[in-house]
């Protein structure tokens, strides 16, 4: 009892204990019926035959569905067994029949890596050197055995052990291989064509091989042979070589045929001749036939895909030369879905925008007929699993199998588009999911592996003709708050100079003009208006200070950063501490955007804020410097809503830095700059 059938009772797994008992018994039997008909070929007493079929069909069993069948190998051959032998004779020869069949199955399945249609020229070979190992296996037990029992002379023991090892490989190269390759490919690739195909080819060679012909020119059927390996390949050399050796093998044992000799020795080393030179040039001709089949195929299949890549690539570039014009991005949307729908060969695609967690816009589209399933600007609720709801829910490439078994507004109106399966890329613009690129088809059949992929080459160009678009707006609302900011910059220049200045430089000029009138007359009262003007003259020039101060102060230019910022602090509004301040000077920019930074984000808190305190920290490290001004005021700070902040976002942006504010209600406001020091 073999080891799996041990497990099988172990495990009271009586099904599987059922399935292969019924195994091992239909192998038997097929082994014994084979042992049969081989039988009745014997010669010489029925100790040997021209061809052995139980060898073929017992190393094909055992490679295809494993050496566990070796117990069927043994039931099957002791049934054939010549009891009227030694009982030992009849056991050794079973003996040695099983193994050989179980070491060649198992070397077999080695050398081809459980290859079973010998569609490999290495293949055939490996095949044909198993069929030696086991016939030579085998013919070390068998004739031996009949020696030992006394059955066979001496001087025959050379004749049997040859014509034994004959009778298997003979045996193994005509049945294995049917059995193998119809086991392995069955029908795969045979239709109508090339069933009646087949069938004159086999009623050809039936024709040949018992027409009178044949008998004069035995080889005769050889280019029925050719044609049915180069044909049908190894299932049509199997097939051809087993028919004709078949008639072969019969009409020599009825001492009929074009291989009869003088003895039956001749006659069996004739036909065994014949046997091995057909099968061998059928099996390896049909081999060469089918890899030059691959290659030709693989290569068809790599100039395909080489033009499916040039196609995708000249599709990207442009599309990418579009996004690289500068054009809107709704042309690039319908520049893209048109170049993915044809490249894909889909009847239609649409890029959709993410409105919220439920509801997308269509933004772009195109269809081959022209109309649009889903129109611009139309808006769907993503309430099912569509491809676009999955892509919004999951952040990644999906697809859609098919839509009949999905639900929901969007799903419904597909359907009644008679689209039957779809697939779709995120778009991703500054980290953020901004939509979804689809393509969808109209066909039954499968969507093929890799779309997903080729999508997500096309979304990352609508993103970035998205990312160009907002740059492009950015860039021109930058300017704008630029020409802006200078706007009201001079007009506040002017307001003061003509408030504060100007008035007292006014007012110094009419006290000028008192005094050479009351200086000879009353040189007491001259004296006063001149130490008024004098005054008048301090405080005109304290108010130039103080507006070439708010310019740019002097102290950061001479002294930098750290100086000037305490002379900020010192006429702030509110009490702000300084925690810490870098050791060595910036750079100029630098120091000149810290200023600045730290001179609004006090004044918007003086404005706003309505805080108690102020801290600010400035570092530097790492090739950069951090400016951070907390307060613990009311909050709320957005630079959306205010020039001040934008502006100092367009001044820290201009150096290559970013400017953060994080300012939660009734939390205080946190605003942070990191400002490249090169």
């Amino acid at each position: 009892m073999s080891e799996r059938l041990v497990d099988a009772v172990r495990r009271g797994n009586r099904a599987g204990l059922v399935l292969y008992l019924l195994m091992l018994a239909l192998v038997a039997l097929g082994y014994y019926v084979a042992g049969r008909i081989g039988l009745e070929l014997a010669y010489l007493n029925g100790a040997v035959a021209a061809l052995w079929p139980p060898a073929g069909l017992g190393l094909a069993v055992l490679f295809l569905y494993g050496v566990r069948l070796w117990p069927a190998i043994v039931v099957g051959d002791l049934f054939l067994g010549d009891y009227s032998t030694p009982l030992g004779t009849v056991l050794a020869q079973t003996f040695g029949n099983t193994v050989a069949l179980v070491a060649a199955a198992l070397l077999l399945r080695r050398l081809t890596d459980g290859r079973g249609g010998l569609e490999r020229v290495a293949d055939v070979l490996a095949f044909v050197a198993c069929a030696i190992v086991a016939a030579v296996v085998s013919a070390a037990f068998g004739p031996l055995s009949l020696r030992l029992g006394d059955v066979i002379s001496p001087d025959e023991l050379g004749q049997v052990v040859r014509t034994w090892t004959l009778g298997d490989v003979s045996g193994i190269l005509v049945v294995a291989p049917f059995v193998l390759t119809w086991a392995t490919a069955g029908l795969r690739g045979f239709h109508r064509r090339e069933l009646v195909e087949g069938i004159v080819v086999l009623l050809v060679l039936v024709a040949l091989a018992e027409l009178s012909p044949q008998r004069d020119v035995p080889y005769v059927v050889f280019p029925v042979l050719l044609w049915a390996a180069v044909r049908f390949g190894p299932r049509g050399a199997a097939t051809a070589v087993f028919v004709v050796c078949s008639i072969t093998v019969w009409n020599t044992a009825q001492n009929d045929g074009p291989f009869v000799r003088d003895s039956i020795t001749d006659s069996l080393l004739a036909t065994q001749l014949f046997i091995a030179v057909s099968a061998l040039t059928s099996m390896v001709l049909a081999a060469e036939t089918a890899e030059r089949t691959r290659a030709g195929a693989a290569l068809t299949a790599s100039e395909a895909s080489q033009r499916a890549l040039a196609d995708e690539q000249a599709a990207l570039r442009r599309v990418a030369t579009l996004v690289a014009s500068g054009v809107q991005p709704s042309r690039v949307f319908g520049q893209v879905t048109e170049e993915v729908a044809r490249l894909l060969a889909m009847p239609g695609a649409n890029v959709m925008r993410y409105d919220g967690a439920r509801t997308a816009t269509v933004v772009g589209g195109w269809s081959e007929d022209g109309a649009l399933s889903l129109p611009l600007a139309s808006t769907f609720d993503l309430d099912g699993d569509t491809v676009v709801a999955k892509v919004l829910r999951t952040g990644s490439p999906q697809r859609v199998d098919r839509y009949q078994e999905t639900s929901g507004d969007l799903a419904e109106t597909l359907q009644r588009s008679g689209y039957q399966a779809a697939v779709a890329a995120p778009v991703t613009v500054g980290g953020r999911l901004w939509g979804a690129l689809a393509a969808a088809t109209r066909s039954d059949e499968p969507l093929p592996d890799g779309l997903e992929q080729r999508l997500c080459d096309f979304a990352e160009l609508v993103a970035q003709a998205l990312a160009n678009a907002d740059a492009h707006e950015q860039l021109a609302a930058s300017r704008a708050r630029i020409v802006e900011a200078g706007d009201v910059e001079r007009r506040r220049l002017e307001r003061n100079l003509h408030d504060g200045a100007q008035q007292r430089l006014v007012a110094l000029a009419l006290d000028l003009t008192l005094i050479g009138v009351k200086l000879e007359k009353d040189p007491w009262a001259a004296r006063k208006t001149l130490t008024a003007a004098q005054d008048q003259l301090a405080q005109g020039l304290d108010e130039l200070r103080e507006l070439a101060r708010g310019i740019h102060p002097a102290v950061l230019t001479d002294r930098g950063l750290g100086p000037a910022l305490q002379a900020l602090v010192k006429r702030a509004p509110v009490p702000v501490e300084i925690t810490e301040l870098p050791e060595e000077r910036l750079a100029g920019q630098v120091e000149a955007a810290g200023y600045y930074v730290v001179a609004e984000a006090i004044t918007n808190v003086a404005k706003y804020a309505r805080a108690s305190h102020v801290t600010v920290s400035i570092r530097s490290g790492s090739g950069r410097a951090t400016l951070t001004v907390s307060d613990d005021g009311v909050g709320g700070a957005d630079a959306a809503l205010g020039t001040g902040l934008r502006g100092l976002e367009d001044r820290v942006e201009a150096l290559g830095g970013h400017l953060y504010v994080d300012s939660p209600p009734e939390r205080g406001t946190r605003i942070r700059a990191e400002i490249p020091c090169s």
